[in-house]
Order: structure tokens, then sequence, then C-alpha cells
């Protein structure tokens, strides 16, 4: 079976602490997949895969962009500035920093806030009040399962008849690497009609998703 993932050979396996993050999280995040209609492994999944990574010269990295540099250094006119330069390099952009424990997108958040206004209790028009959200627990698991809801849209004809931990794993990549996940695919089905879209990277969740299913305290 093409679907079935080989044991991932980076960021695997999940540490304690990733877990035990997961299990802390496991009510929010079940309350927010029911809310927008996702797999809540998926959300988990999302969260974990960035949270383990948070070791050693990243973990520094990590701190710098979330508690430094957007949420103290750089005000509201500023980051607005980036975005409208549109520069793609991190250095020359704000909005293309990862920040939250699910090393969210700025950029990314604002796209889901944009279109998605209606499922948001606050106004965050401005850039400081859209970083502050993303830094809080529960501001990660909303943009990560709007995020997931996304994905479920764009590759519904790929996940239609998967079964639930491929339809997960291939969410938690899309996640991963955005739209040009997606965009790829359609490239390479025009080529091959009868390709199939596989898990990637979202095979890490896949491998581990007995441990996700206790953590979050849901049916396997």
């Amino acid at each position: 079976m093409s679907d079935v993932c080989h044991d991932p050979d980076e960021n695997y396996p999940y540490s304690p602490e990733t877990f035990a993050l997961i299990k802390r999280l496991g009510p929010e995040i079940r309350t927010r997949s029911k809310q927008t209609g996702v797999p809540p492994i998926a959300v988990a999944g999302s969260i974990a895969d960035e949270y383990n990574t948070r070791v050693g010269l990243r973990q520094f990295v990590d701190w710098f962009q979330d508690e430094l540099l957007l949420n103290n250094l750089l005000p509201s006119f500023a980051i607005e500035v980036d975005h409208r330069l549109g520069f793609e390099s991190k250095m020359l952009n704000a909005t293309m920093h990862d920040i939250g424990i699910g090393n969210i997108k700025v950029a990314t958040a604002r796209q889901m806030y944009e279109a998605n206004k209606s499922s948001f209790n606050a106004n965050l028009d401005e850039w400081s009040d859209l970083v502050d959200y993303i830094l809080t627990d529960g501001g990660t698991i909303h943009i990560a399962a709007l995020v997931i809801k996304q994905g479920m849209t764009e590759l519904a004809g790929q996940l239609r008849d998967r079964p639930a931990d491929v339809q997960e794993a291939i969410l938690v990549t899309y996640y991963k690497q955005g739209p040009s996940y997606a965009k790829r695919f359609a490239e390479r089905l025009r080529n091959a009609p009868k390709s199939t879209i596989q898990p990637g990277e979202g095979c890490r969740v896949f491998k581990q998703r007995t441990a996700f299913v206790e953590a979050l305290g849901v049916g396997g």
C-alpha cells in the first residue's frame, strides 16, 4: 500500500514533553476541532511536529522571534510596512516569521483571520494584536485548526476515501508546507492523472497516532 509510512529519520519520535503539551491542550484542541469540523489529531499533530523541534539553537531562535523581536521590538506600523513591501525573506519581512508553540507564520495567521473573521471573538486588525493572539495557546490552536480546514477544502478530492490516519498525516503536511503542497500535487496530476498525494512529513504523526489518541482522549 503506497500510503504506508516508513520510520522518519528526523524529528522523530516526539519527546515526552511534546506529548505532555498535547495532553494539556487536549480539551481546547477537541473543542476547537469540533467547531471547525477538522480532525483533532491533525491539529494536535501539526502543533506537536513544530513544538518538538524546540531544542538547542532552535529553542533560542524561537524565543527571540516570539518574545523579543515581534512581541516587544516591532510595533504594528513597522510590521505593516514589511507586509506592504512583501519581501519573502525573514530578515526583511517580519510577517514571514514563525511564532507560537505551533510556529505559525504571521502572514498565514493574517490570511486565516481575514478569511474567517466571524470565528474570532476580538478585533485583530492591528498586527501587534494578532501577534499577541498567536502567542497564546488558544490562538495557536484556533489558527492551526483554520489552516487544517483550508487544507481539507483544497485537498478534498485526495482526502476522499482515504483512511482517517492517512488523511490526518496529509493535513499535517499541508500545515507544514501550506498551499504550495496542494499546488505541487495539482501540477503533478496534470502529468500523472492517477497519482495520489502522499503524507510526507505527516508520517511522523501517522507513526505515533496511538500516542495522540491517548494524549487527546479521543477515539482511535
